[in-house]
């Protein structure tokens, strides 16, 4: 550990890491749970959005992400397509403790853009159900907070529903900046 002066005020700067389950609450009967389901169709649809907050303003050194979603087809008579991608940023205010202005930074796509097929069968469709976990690279997103967001759209109006997994994680490394 390094002691830092700064000021009228000294840090200690130890690494602060902290893991966010995104979605919470009791299990389903399946011993699953998701979060609420959006349907959504032919506009693009927010399917979750939520900010990732450490209680203490981070300089990043790791991001690392889990994120499972789960994809269904509400037609029976077709396959279902859809567009996906999820996307993260900074989001915080100019001071804490205080009332401040809120900033944000411009979204960043941390998966590709995603084209899936759901198949069909019977009454409704085989839910289509995908991970992506790895780090995100910090240069991309320097501090914490910051706001994670899972974007679809379809290409049949209202043909779509998304959740997602109670598994998903989010973990964030860094030091807290004093004073801020």
């Amino acid at each position: 550990m390094d002691i830092k002066p700064g000021g009228i005020r000294m840090s200690l700067e130890a690494v602060q890491e902290r893991i966010f389950h995104p979605v919470t609450g009791l299990l389903g009967t399946s011993g699953v749970r998701y979060s609420s389901v959006v349907t959504f169709g032919t506009t693009p649809a927010e399917i979750w959005n939520q900010l990732i907050d450490p209680s203490a303003n981070l300089s990043l050194d790791e991001n690392e992400v889990g994120l499972t979603q789960r994809f269904d087809n509400l037609l029976a008579t077709s396959v279902g397509s859809l567009i996906y991608h999820w996307d993260v940023r900074e989001e915080w205010y100019d001071r804490s403790g205080v009332v401040g202005t809120k900033r944000t930074g411009a979204w960043i796509g941390i998966t590709g853009t995603y084209v899936k097929g759901i198949p069909t069968s019977g009454v409704a469709g085989d839910p289509a159900e995908d991970t992506f976990s790895g780090y995100i690279p910090v240069g991309s997103i320097p501090h914490a907070p910051v706001r994670l967001r899972l974007t679809a759209v379809g290409l049949v109006a209202n043909s779509m529903t998304g959740e997602v997994k109670n598994s998903s994680y989010i973990r964030l490394a860094g030091v807290i900046i004093p004073g801020v």
